[in-house]
């Protein structure tokens, strides 16, 4: 609680919750990279004179490059405790559940789902 004439103080940031926050902001970053590596291949002529990745490429370039964009604004919206952050997260983590059902890639989205739940009150 913060005196009469102050600003409010700012709501504790949990250790993970900045953990992941920095790592989805990574993750973004490399995303983006990806896309311009992809649009900045598009119109290259590779061997036998054929475009490397031509239309393909370009619709795959701008694709990765707006969810890379999308992951650093979700990535900014955890570090600033943002709450549609981290429903962006909770929804993102239950579609990677769902996605990879069978297999043992399901354990690092289960374990950030079960983390997002215990620290939800720290969001607004």
């Amino acid at each position: 609680m913060s005196a009469p004439g102050y600003p409010p103080r700012p709501a504790s940031r949990p250790i993970g919750v900045a953990i992941l926050a920095i790592l989805v902001i990574l993750i973004g970053v490399l995303i983006v990279i990806a896309g311009i590596g992809f649009l900045a291949n598009s119109g290259f002529i590779g061997p036998a004179g054929l475009p490397t990745f031509g239309l393909a490429g370009s619709i795959v370039g701008a694709v990765l490059l707006i969810v890379g964009l999308i992951w650093i604004g979700v990535g900014l919206g955890l570090w600033h405790l943002r709450s549609w952050a981290w429903w962006l997260a909770i929804i993102v983590m239950i579609l990677s559940l769902v996605g990879g059902f069978p297999s043992p890639t399901i354990v690092l989205p289960l374990i950030i789902l079960i983390y997002l739940v215990l620290v939800r009150q720290h969001f607004h």
